[in-house]
């Protein structure tokens, strides 16, 4: 017999556990559609410089801050409520010399408030590991990752080649499409690294965020067709094979 669960309404089969997930940036909590979904998960690890580490049966939580080589580098607080912290320091000039047109995109509230918000409100200095070095010191293999680090996901990955030739099977990551902090890499530039790593953009969520200036993006293993993968697509509404890139 199939254990039948109710969420919002909903009912579905019961589905065991079948991804370990590697949350980077988690102080926000699992983003859409994870939180109907978190009875696949088996383990989080979750990263997240501001908060408590923390082990436990099924979480661990890290304050590590991750990088594309180890060292020390500047980590950026803000102080608006909701605005991140970031290994990047805000571009308040590109800002300024394109608010009018940016002002014309996406909630027009935001666009008034950036300037308030994205005020920087303190600097510390932080070591960084890779991502292959902290997985090395882990008992688990892992399959997801999602990171949202505010501009940080190519160098992240940059510090994951390892993980990624060897284990990961699909990522969610949050990449911007204007640089609203200095020297950070675009989605174009991060799909064509991981395009070389074998791996394919399937889902493009709508442009959220300040000037519409991000979206979360599903990456999916190119041919891999296991357990695994087979439920990342049931979670993100993705029939086999099929993409929903062009999707605004």
């Amino acid at each position: 017999m199939h254990r039948i669960l109710r969420r919002s309404g909903i009912s579905r089969l019961w589905r065991q556990p079948v991804i370990n997930f590697i949350d980077i940036g988690s102080a926000g909590g699992l983003p859409a559609p994870w939180p109907e979904h978190e009875d696949l998960i088996r383990c989080q690890l979750r990263f997240e410089p501001r908060e408590t580490p923390l082990r436990d049966t099924h979480i661990i939580r890290l304050d590590t801050a991750l990088w594309s080589t180890a060292g020390e580098r500047d980590f950026h607080t803000f102080s608006g409520g909701g605005m991140a912290s970031s290994m990047f320091e805000q571009n308040y000039d590109y800002v300024r010399e394109h608010f009018e047109s940016l002002s014309q995109r996406g909630d027009p509230d935001l666009a008034q408030s950036w300037f308030d918000r994205s005020a920087q409100a303190g600097t510390q200095r932080v070591h960084c590991q890779t991502l292959d070095a902290v997985l090395a010191q882990q008992p688990l293999h892992y399959e997801f990752l999602k990171i949202d680090a505010q501009g940080a996901e190519y160098e992240i990955l940059n510090g994951a080649q390892a993980f990624l030739r060897n284990d990961c099977l699909g990522l969610h990551l949050e990449l911007f499409v204007i640089p609203l902090y200095k020297d950070i890499r675009l989605l174009p530039e991060v799909q064509a690294l991981l395009a070389d790593k074998g791996f394919e953009l399937v889902k493009k969520f709508p442009a959220h965020g300040s000037f519409a200036s991000q979206h979360d993006c599903l990456f999916l293993k190119r041919g891999a067709d296991n357990r695994v993968t087979r439920a990342l697509r049931s979670v993100y509404g993705l029939a086999a094979g099929h993409e929903e890139v062009g999707r605004s």
